[in-house]
């Protein structure tokens, strides 16, 4: 016969306040906590209790001890752990607040295509600011790690959720407009563009910069449309959800054979994309 096991999680056991003074003990996160040791029993139940202080803290001074004494104790340890607790609360916020803080400097070092050696020179403006304005909190302030590989890791760690964040929109887009655009940017490398615009079932809109691919060698119909589909593929975006491609009227773009447009409807025949193509304004692409 099986025997039923006890869940002691069930029994809705509650600390008993007389076992403070008692047996030391007191709540801790949902725990009873001996004031002593520090040591948590795993139940609100007396005889645990009881049997870890005698076993324990047996020739302790603490057994000896009248009721009144006990009490006496019990709120001097009660408050030794309230100051740890507080302790570490307050170190782990001021740690949050300057990992914060480094990422909005990073962020802004990153949007405004500052050096990314130039936290440290922030950081150094910002201490000698903390001297004259608030010199009693420059500890925090020199928490804030602003050194070249921490804006580095952080940048890239903002860039990473910012990529998340626009697969996971492109994902819930129920319908999507592309536009394309290739140019040649200072070092002389043909850089290809892709612009998406999506609605979602709530018919919320979004518009961002998906990818910029950059073409080796030629720029022909077949190595747009190449780059493109990797695109496409990095960007996680479904081609059965894209209604309409805009580009400009270069014929690597327009071609009806060898060109992009061509080359598209070659590999997705019956398709219902409705293409576009007009001059196409680089510095409005840019700002996404």
């Amino acid at each position: 016969m099986a025997t039923k096991k006890l869940k002691v999680d069930s029994e809705c056991r509650a600390f008993n306040d007389e076992w403070t003074w008692k047996y030391f003990f007191t709540v801790v996160k949902d725990k009873p906590v001996c004031l002593i040791c520090n040591e948590a029993v795993a139940v609100f139940k007396e005889y645990n209790i009881s049997r870890h202080f005698t076993s324990k803290h047996k020739n302790s001074n603490y057994e000896a001890m009248s009721e009144y004494e006990r009490k006496q104790n019990v709120e001097s340890l009660c408050k030794k752990l309230s100051g740890r607790q507080n302790f570490f609360k307050k170190g782990n916020t001021i740690q949050e607040a300057a990992t914060h803080a480094s990422y909005i400097v990073e962020y802004n070092i990153d949007k405004n295509n500052k050096a990314l050696s130039d936290g440290e020179f922030f950081k150094q403006c910002m201490l000698q600011v903390c001297d004259v304005l608030c010199p009693d909190k420059k500890n925090n302030f020199q928490t804030v790690s602003l050194s070249r590989k921490t804006v580095t890791s952080r940048i890239e760690a903002i860039d990473k959720n910012l990529t998340s964040q626009l697969e996971s929109k492109i994902g819930q887009f129920k319908i999507c407009s592309i536009a394309m655009d290739e140019s040649t940017d200072i070092n002389d490398t043909a850089q290809l563009v892709l612009v998406i615009r999506g609605v979602d079932e709530n018919f919320e809109i979004t518009e961002e910069l998906a990818c910029m691919r950059s073409l080796k060698g030629t720029t022909k119909g077949c190595d747009i449309f190449r780059e493109f589909q990797e695109g496409l593929l990095t960007s996680k975006v479904s081609i059965i959800n894209i209604c309409n491609i805009t580009t400009d009227g270069a014929p690597n773009m327009t071609g009806k054979k060898s060109g992009f447009l061509g080359l598209f409807n070659q590999n997705y025949p019956g398709n219902n994309v409705v293409f576009l193509h007009c001059v196409i304004h680089q510095d409005a692409l840019c700002m996404h």
